[in-house]
């Protein structure tokens, strides 16, 4: 029996062992040459014989110096994890992952989630995640829809027939579309982009054919403005607070939180496409 992963799942195990990785190594180095640069450390004052060593004083000074190298690393491993994070979620949008789809099916094994076409209707729900191992299994030696729907138990199974739908929205940029049925709008999720790509070339040819399709393109800086916005609001906040602890912890939403989405949305400005059905007005 094969045992497939999702790409998220690969990585993030070797993501942690980086970052375990990163934080021992930057804590050895760090201590060593804070215990280096300081005259006064255990480390010279080992190396020169002739001063007397006081062992409590120096056991003081070393676990100082190691509380400070521990913090100093806390940082760079945070930083490193959330970089390679970010890495991996870009890299893992950009594949169809094998036996995670096939031809008219989608399974989302991070997210609990299973989309697929039956007959005429677009067929998903959410499973929980007790049963993701053996739904899974059970998915990739071609189960019948009836048999997975049984297995999941899922508390709501969305079914809706395609003649039905009044509007479907998507963001290129993104691993969900929107359905919108009998005036209510259903959130339809994907592993990733690439598969949620992969299902709307199918699905969009099921769609009513009165459906108007409409493309949105933003500009660069209509698409990262809000979030601009919000990185100058957080700037200023953080340079006219005096108290230290709050003032890092507004820098660093800043860095991990606000950057990231500027710059990706000023990279790669979000492209809408959108099927709606246009009212007609009396």
């Amino acid at each position: 029996m094969i045992k497939y992963r999702s790409l998220s799942q690969k990585s993030q195990h070797v993501i942690w062992a980086l970052t375990f990785a990163i934080f021992i190594f930057t804590t050895f180095w760090s201590l060593l040459i804070v215990e280096y640069f300081d005259p006064d450390s255990y480390l010279w004052q080992q190396l020169d014989q002739a001063v007397f060593v006081d062992t409590h004083l120096a056991a003081e000074g070393v676990v100082e110096h190691f509380f400070n190298a521990v913090l100093f690393s806390v940082f760079v491993s945070v930083t490193a994890y959330i970089s390679l994070k970010h890495l991996s979620v870009r890299v893992s949008q950009g594949s169809l992952p094998e036996g995670f789809y096939t031809q008219n099916s989608w399974l989302d094994i991070d997210d609990k989630y299973l989309v697929l076409i039956q007959a005429d209707e677009l067929v998903f729900f959410e499973f929980e995640r007790r049963m993701a191992k053996r739904l899974q299994i059970k998915y990739q030696h071609g189960t019948s829809v009836d048999e997975l729907i049984a297995l999941a138990d899922p508390r709501k199974v969305r079914r809706i027939p395609f003649d039905e739908i009044s509007e479907l929205v998507s963001d290129h940029n993104s691993d969900i579309f929107y359905v919108k049925h009998k005036g209510k709008r259903h959130r339809v999720v994907f592993i990733n982009q690439t598969v949620k790509a992969h299902a709307l070339e199918l699905v969009q040819l099921l769609l009513p054919e009165e459906l108007e399709y409409h493309r949105n393109e933003r500009t660069r800086f209509k698409a990262a403005f809000p979030f601009l916005a919000v990185f100058i609001g957080l700037a200023s906040l953080a340079m006219v607070i005096d108290i230290i602890v709050i003032r890092y912890i507004v820098s660093l939403l800043v860095l991990f939180l606000v950057m990231p989405k500027l710059c990706t949305n000023y990279l790669d400005p979000k492209i809408t496409e959108i099927w709606r059905r246009n009212e007609i007005v009396n």
